[in-house]
């Protein structure tokens, strides 16, 4: 059985110190964290310092009250998911190019004639094995 969320909860939570501070909604739901306020409140009305004014509290409450868990119970809440899915889609991304950069740099060094460290050196550079150096050069993996 789920408990419900109130705005009280939420406003302490967001005023909670602690970064791991979370609310407890039962089995059927997820621990509402921090960083999940934040997102929530991306999408609401908030003061300068980005505190949620004080009739967004009810918003972010309803918002976590849905009766299906896992789906949002509004507009804001598909908006809070497509900013989500944007952000990991823009992630993921960067963390591509920052690998296939890597790995480019680590091909042409294995690949080069006379190379200017030695295999074991590198590998211990590159936080990798020997053998991950020779699958990289290769396109193994």
């Amino acid at each position: 059985m789920s408990s419900i969320v109130t705005a009280d909860q939420i406003r302490a939570l967001w005023d909670d110190p602690n970064p791991r501070a979370s609310i407890d909604r039962g089995d059927s739901f997820e621990l509402v964290t921090k960083e999940d306020l934040g997102a929530l409140a991306s999408g609401l009305d908030t003061d300068d310092d980005g505190y949620p004014l004080e009739d967004q509290w009810e918003v972010i409450a309803d918002e976590l009250n849905g009766n299906t868990p896992g789906e949002p119970t509004s507009t804001a809440g598909q908006d809070v998911l497509q900013v989500i899915t944007d952000a990991r889609l823009k992630r993921d991304q960067a963390k591509q190019d920052a690998d296939d950069e890597f790995n480019d740099l680590i091909r042409s060094v294995m690949r080069a004639e006379k190379r200017p460290a030695p295999v074991t050196a590198m590998a211990k550079a590159a936080n990798l094995s020997r053998e991950r150096l020779y699958q990289i050069r290769d396109g193994r993996r």
